[in-house]
């Protein structure tokens, strides 16, 4: 039988049917490397993403339909400056925007353990802008660099809160188990960590010291839900009945009997 359409065979990605699966596979992939090689991977991929659509871009804009493909004709000033670049020029400029965008992106976001908020986004966009003003020949390098880094930020942390503001609210039910079983264990606190682990309801049985671990738990509540948890794991035919705490132990006796007493006890 002939193979299903678009089935290729990758040495690192598996058998991949479609495009779809290609995707698939190629994040699960990435998701097991280290750090570095994700950042740099990421970064790569996007900037020659980029880099394809800078080009297209640069060509389209340079050409004029009336004229037949011949070169444009001098327009207005702020045009002018858009299409000086050329389509290399603007393929370089947005290869060097996108890449760095989300190179910084994977980056800032495993600095912070997962955490994703308007501050990652201006950084991202803040090392963008100035990687952008970089390669594209600003007289004044440094000043263009951090202005324009700057403007980027601005501008994307304006977007990305205007993009929340109209976010709808979806209740997350994911995590309910494992925060009602945090809050009968007096670990509330730790709530907020199931999240940053992806520790959902349908993990729990599975949890194990690791997992707690990678998600920041501390060794104490660790154990605590661990000893919680194995009362499910095993039958309760196995388990045998839990010994009492210890008792504490008794109250220094008293040193301050009067001497009388003691004679009369010699005595």
């Amino acid at each position: 039988m002939s193979p299903p359409p678009f089935a290729v065979v990758l040495p690192v990605l598996g058998e991949v049917k479609n495009f779809d699966d290609l995707g698939k596979k190629w994040t699960e992939w990435l998701s097991k490397q280290d750090v570095t090689l994700q950042v740099a991977l990421t970064g790569l991929a996007s900037s020659i993403q980029g880099g394809v659509l800078g080009y297209m871009f640069g060509s389209i804009s340079m050409m004029d339909p009336t004229q037949n493909g011949a070169a444009k004709p001098a327009g207005p000033a702020a045009l002018d400056s858009m299409m000086k670049a050329g389509p290399w020029g603007t393929a370089r400029n947005l290869a060097a925007l996108t890449g760095v965008q989300a190179a910084a992106t994977v980056a800032i976001k495993k600095a912070r353990n997962g955490k994703e908020d308007v501050y990652s986004a201006m950084g991202a966009s803040f090392l963008s802008g100035v990687a952008y003003s970089l390669v594209s020949g600003s007289p004044n390098p440094i000043q263009s660099a951090i202005t324009t880094g700057a403007a980027f930020a601005l501008f994307n942390g304006l977007i990305y809160q205007v993009g929340q503001a109209f976010k709808p609210e979806f209740a997350d039910t994911e995590y309910d188990r494992g925060k009602y079983m945090l809050k009968t264990l007096g670990l509330t606190k730790y709530a907020d960590n199931l999240k940053k682990g992806l520790l959902t309801d349908n993990t729990i049985m599975l949890w194990n010291d690791r997992a707690l671990e990678e998600a920041r738990i501390p060794p104490g509540p660790r154990l605590l839900i661990l000893h919680h948890l194995d009362t499910y794991r095993n039958p309760s035919n196995v388990l045998k009945p839990a010994l009492p705490l210890p008792p504490l132990p008794p109250p220094p006796a008293a040193t301050t009997a009067a001497p009388g007493a003691a004679t009369a006890r010699a005595g």
